[in-house]
């Protein structure tokens, strides 16, 4: 039986099985010898939940493949993945919503940043942090007021 030599990238969308077991769904931006270069990983993440009938559901997600960064492009050593295979048509579209909205928080996050200081990030974030404390003590204290607490933020959430 003989193989066709086909290039990894012939379709950019891929699903990535790595060493570790996990899948990871990219676009793919360049593919060298060694390594590819991606955009917007997503790990694939799976939760089992109880629904109001007692059955146990199983509900998959996606979450940034690489925390704590506005980066969007990652390489991966090709020594790092198992296999591969193009999304289908209706996760493309479910990865392209959720990538895009990723994409679109890093450029926020980064043009936050551009206009201030590394000493106003750090007042910003120590006031954050004694915000945090005085919550926390809340917790312990029943008499903290509802409208004390602030709304939470949930454009950070990406499914």
């Amino acid at each position: 039986m003989e193989y066709a030599d086909t290039d990894l990238t012939d379709n950019i969308y891929k699903v990535l099985k790595l060493m570790d077991g996990s899948d990871v769904l990219c676009k793919i931006l360049q593919e060298y010898d060694d390594a590819l270069v991606v955009e917007c990983p997503m790990q694939v993440n799976k939760t089992q939940v109880q629904d109001r009938h007692d059955t146990i559901v199983e509900h998959t997600g996606l979450q940034r493949w690489i925390s704590f960064t506005n980066d969007t492009q990652f390489v991966i050593a090709k020594e790092k993945i198992l296999g591969s295979a193009d999304l289908s048509p209706e996760v493309m579209i479910y990865y392209k919503m959720i990538s895009r909205k990723a994409k679109a928080e890093s450029l926020q996050d980064q043009m936050e940043h551009e206009g201030s200081t590394e000493d106003e990030q750090l007042d910003k974030l120590r006031t954050n942090i004694e915000r945090l404390q005085e919550l926390m003590e809340g917790e312990l204290n029943p008499d903290i007021d509802e409208e004390d607490i602030p709304e939470i933020d949930d454009k950070r959430i990406l499914h």
